[in-house]
């Protein structure tokens, strides 16, 4: 294990090396431990195995009282950190009182041997093995004994360190005692278990450490209870009066054993002693640590109670500043109620001038109000005559209107006319186009015929044939005949062409008159829509004017109204303001009076609590000189326990010399 290691004997000279302890140092340390108990520890590691068991328990109470002082944080955390811490080092506790129970009985069994070799005493059971034997007691409720353990954990460490050191010496003399029965029986090569002398005493000390390590791992989980604790100094007299047995008759005189067992009482007697300073001691700093943790409750509840006096200061404080954000409001609501003051008197002035104009106004339309009246009646006047001129203009309208459809029916015969003239000559057109290509054929033919003669002729001069002679004066009369018709056919195609010019100058006339007549009468048509634009525009002119004055009638009555009812709405908000006013003036007073009122009692909450934080601070200065007082006591005491082990180990040599003395005498 970790926590308990053993050194390497040697063999060849067959004594056991110094163990380091069995109980275990605190295995986590707050960060928040102060620079002097970390020092303090650091001198613990540094010093001899046997120093460190006492520096291992003063460790363990330093760190309970410590972490008693670190409850302030908060409670169920301490609580259960010193529950786990308590039950570990308990468990480590008893797992090496048990170890140290196998060593004794151990030791008891190698006694009977030896004294059972010897035979010069009575064989005697050891004392021990009903208690080695026992059973542990089932646990009860761990949080019931945890103030039990705390009180008996200090005792039950410097128990364990003085059975540790009352072992070794038991085994230092059990070595002595079997060299001195070698030496006896001399004639024997073997020592009670088959084996030379230091080779047994170094396996049996290799033996009891490993069973040692492994029953500390066995007992690691078992239940805890303060009866198994009790029966370790049982152990230790049982050792004491087996050892008054151990020496053979034979090889020592009874004189050594009687100042040998005189001795080992003197040395009980001072361990009881020893025992009971100790106890006496834990029992002090078991009071010192209660005190410190009712001074750390009493420092819990100053800071609880500085902690309320700050948070109701906060609320005065953001009270205060509400009454200063309510006290500007008012302010600015009085300056908003100067000026609405001030508004109001302007108002009051402009509403007299608004009174003043509003009867020039009422006078200055009364005038215009006549003047409209006659310039109405002028208005309906002129209006009656241009409705005279409009009816004469709609008549002579109607007068044109008829003209125009004569004239335009004259047109449609006209246009009739046209035509006809222009299909005439688009039907004599056709006949010249006829005629020409009548004519052309006629050409041709009279082409042809002219080959035809001149072929003749030749065929004449070729030959004077009967038959061509008669044939050519028939195709002579044929031409002659063609040359008549395309003569009456140019005749009667310049008569068509006479006539088609006859008639185009015609259509030109009555084309030139139509268009005249047109020009006319656009001119008419267009004199009338003038006028009759003329008459609509003095009408809309004249209707524009009657409804502007209409309007200006109408809205002079309507600024007369606003400016009334504006007049009644000022009077009515000049009575609700000076109600308000008045209301305001009374709520800045009372306001004013709860202001003072409030200022007071600020004033003494703010003395009580300057007065109440001298007095926790003046409190808690006395509860920090009393603890610095109480950790200088414990450090006192740590030392003179340190002391006085130290003076219980320096006593363990001197025994050995004296035992040496004895033997060789």
């Amino acid at each position: 294990m970790g926590n308990q290691e053993t050194r390497v004997e040697d063999p060849d000279t067959g004594l056991q090396s110094t163990k380091k302890s069995g109980i275990p140092a605190p295995r986590e340390i707050p960060q928040s431990i102060s620079r002097e108990r970390v020092s303090l520890r650091d001198q613990q590691k540094s010093s001899t195995a046997k120093k460190m068991v006492t520096s291992a328990s003063t460790s363990s109470l330093s760190m309970l009282s410590k972490h008693s002082r670190g409850s302030v944080k908060t409670k169920a955390e301490s609580v259960a950190f010193d529950k786990t811490l308590l039950e570990s080092q308990v468990r480590e506790l008893l797992a090496e009182a048990k170890t140290k129970e196998f060593e004794i009985s151990k030791l008891r069994m190698e006694l009977q041997r030896h004294k059972g070799k010897d035979s010069s005493s009575e064989a005697g059971t050891p004392e021990g093995n009903s208690e080695i034997e026992r059973t542990p007691a089932p646990p009860g409720d761990i949080q019931v004994l945890v103030g039990e353990l705390r009180e008996k954990n200090g005792r039950f460490q410097r128990e364990l360190a003085t059975l540790r050191e009352e072992n070794q010496a038991l085994k230092q003399k059990l070595i002595t005692l079997e060299s001195s029965t070698t030496l006896l029986t001399s004639s024997s090569k073997h020592s009670v278990n088959g084996v030379f002398p230091d080779n047994t005493t170094s396996d049996a000390v290799n033996g009891s450490h490993l069973k040692t390590s492994a029953s500390f791992g066995d007992t690691k989980g078992f239940p805890l209870h303060s009866s198994e604790f009790e029966k370790i100094p049982s152990c230790s007299d049982s050792v004491s009066s087996s050892i008054k047995s151990v020496v053979p008759s034979g090889a020592v005189k009874e004189l050594s054993v009687e100042s040998l067992t005189e001795r080992i009482q003197k040395m009980e007697e001072s361990h009881h002693s020893t025992a009971e300073e100790l106890q006496a001691t834990l029992q002090e700093l078991a009071d010192q640590q209660q005190v410190v943790q009712e001074l750390t409750a009493e420092n819990e509840r100053l800071v609880e109670e500085k902690g309320l006096l700050q948070t109701s200061l906060q609320q005065q404080r953001e009270r205060v500043e509400l009454l200063v954000q309510q006290n500007e409001s008012l302010l600015q609501r009085l300056r908003e109620q100067a000026q609405c003051n001030e508004a109001d008197a302007s108002r009051a002035s402009r509403i007299a001038e608004l009174e003043q104009r509003l009867a020039e106004q009422v006078e200055s339309s009364r005038f215009e109000r006549e003047k409209l009246v006659d310039i109405q009646q002028q208005l309906t006047g002129s209006l009656r005559a241009l409705e005279m001129e409009n009816q004469e203009a709609q008549i002579a309208v109607k007068s044109l209107k008829e003209e125009v459809e004569l004239l335009q029916v004259h047109l449609e015969g006209e246009k009739v006319a046209k035509d006809s003239a222009v299909r005439k000559t688009e039907e004599q057109r056709l006949a010249t186009e006829a005629l020409s290509a009548e004519s052309a054929s006629l050409k041709a033919q009279v082409e042809g015929e002219r080959q035809k003669i001149a072929e003749l002729k030749a065929v004449q001069s070729a030959s004077d044939n009967t038959e061509l002679q008669s044939l050519l004066k028939a195709a002579h009369e044929d031409r002659d005949k063609l040359e008549l018709s395309c003569m009456e056919l140019r005749q009667e195609l310049q008569q068509v062409e006479a006539d088609r010019q006859q008639l185009l100058e015609r259509v030109e006339k009555q084309e030139q008159d139509h268009k005249a007549n047109m020009l006319a009468l656009e001119e008419k048509n267009r004199d009338a829509e003038n006028q009759i634009k003329d008459l609509k525009e003095t009408i809309f002119e004249l209707e524009d004017q009657v409804e502007q004055q209409r309007a200006v009638r109408l809205h002079t009555n309507q600024t007369i109204l606003d400016l009334e009812n504006q007049i009644k709405r000022l009077e009515e908000n000049k009575a609700e303001l000076e109600k308000q006013i008045k209301a305001m003036n009374k709520q800045m007073k009372d306001e004013t009076e709860e202001w003072r009122r409030f200022q007071a009692d600020l004033q003494t909450a703010v003395v009580v609590a300057n007065d109440i934080k001298v007095e926790a601070q003046e409190e808690l200065r006395t509860l920090r000189r009393c603890l610095q007082e109480e950790q200088e006591h414990s450090a006192r005491l740590a030392s003179e326990l340190e002391q006085i082990q130290g003076a219980r180990i320096t006593t363990g040599p001197a025994f050995e010399a004296s035992k040496t003395a004895v033997e060789g005498r």
